[in-house]
């Protein structure tokens, strides 16, 4: 991650997003994963993006829910989209049987959630750059978990890093937090079992080997920033 430059640091922009997060009794795993996007190019990638959607024909909001055999040929062309630009993607796994959260943050189940959010995000947080935040809506109990996560980052980020915001966005409104859906969506599914064969299972296979893996379930060895990178938390 590198910040190279004579002016202002360019930072970021993260759209994160969650899948499989039901619990343990509907899926084996989570994932919290984010689509890192160059602050300086998040105009410019969001037009390109909707022009890539175009060609392909998309209509509607991209969905990994949505991956049908129709819709796969214009999935492979998003999936394209980011292998081509400067776009990098991290998830966390994390298996839910494994979860107690009477022993985790007191039991409060959402708070549990949003520190795996902070695992996600942290690690790539290194660089005394500006970071902005967006996450796909969530209807949260807790209105002040949002607060709570941005101010244990701001404890943890580099000397000279600033978050600009942590925001909820309504992901039919970004194309990019739709491709985001995609990536995390693709992984979560991997882990939990996809079906295949299945459209679902051609468009994870096309994904694991645009980035060079035998599958999505193998997880990267080390959590350092990378084009794409997941990793699975080892419960305490």
């Amino acid at each position: 991650m590198s910040t190279n430059s004579t002016t202002s640091p360019i930072g970021f922009t993260v759209y994160c997003d969650e899948s499989r997060h039901d619990g343990a009794s509907q899926n084996s795993h989570m994932a919290i994963g984010g689509l890192w996007v160059p602050s300086e190019q998040k105009a410019n990638m969001t037009r390109l993006l909707r022009e890539r959607m175009a060609e392909a024909g998309i209509g509607g909001e991209v969905k990994w829910s949505k991956t049908s055999a129709k819709m796969l040929p214009a999935y492979r062309r998003l999936i394209d989209f980011f292998f081509e630009h400067d776009l990098h993607f991290r998830a966390i796994v994390v298996e839910q049987n494994g979860l107690n959260f009477e022993k985790f943050k007191d039991g409060d189940e959402e708070l549990g959630f949003y520190t795996f959010y902070f695992e996600m995000l942290v690690k790539w947080m290194i660089e005394p750059v500006p970071y902005l935040l967006l996450l796909d809506f969530k209807k949260n109990k807790g209105a002040d978990h949002y607060t709570v996560l941005r101010r244990c980052l701001e404890h943890k980020i580099p000397a000279g890093a600033t978050l600009r915001g942590v925001h909820v966005i309504d992901s039919r409104d970004s194309p990019l937090a739709q491709l985001s859906d995609l990536l995390v969506g693709a992984v979560a599914a991997s882990w939990c079992g996809v079906a295949d064969p299945s459209p679902k299972a051609e468009l994870a296979a096309y994904i694991a080997g645009k980035a060079g893996r035998s599958s999505l379930k193998v997880a990267s060895a080390s959590p350092g920033f990378s084009k794409f990178n997941i990793f699975k938390i080892r419960l305490q």
